[in-house]
């Protein structure tokens, strides 16, 4: 029974990383590469199939989640917008030019 010949998926030795849609195929040098061109279309997981060449690895973008840090009561009335604006009182009766020693 005769074998059909396998499709060269990979025709070039430095791009193993390729990248199929709807109209087109892509190869890139790198992953990051093909994320890039993902981002710039703005490309659905539905939309595209990616695939690497044996020996190669896709990594899966994880989404990072960034935590509030917990702010002190202290620095929490400083940030506030609702404090209310004090204002900076002298002491009336210093004397600068004619201190007074004892």
């Amino acid at each position: 029974m005769p074998t059909k010949p396998k499709k060269n998926l990979y025709p070039w030795e430095s791009f193993p990383y390729r990248l199929e849609l709807k109209d087109r195929i892509a190869w890139f040098m790198c992953q990051e590469h093909m994320d890039k061109e993902i981002a710039r279309y703005n490309l659905k997981p539905k939309d595209y199939k990616k695939s690497c060449k044996r020996g190669h690895k896709i990594i899966s973008e994880k989404k990072t989640v960034i935590k509030k840090k917990p702010v002190s009561k202290k620095r929490e009335d400083i940030l506030s917008p609702s404090m209310k604006s004090k204002a900076i009182e002298f002491a009336k009766d210093t004397n600068i030019l004619k201190p007074k020693y004892k």
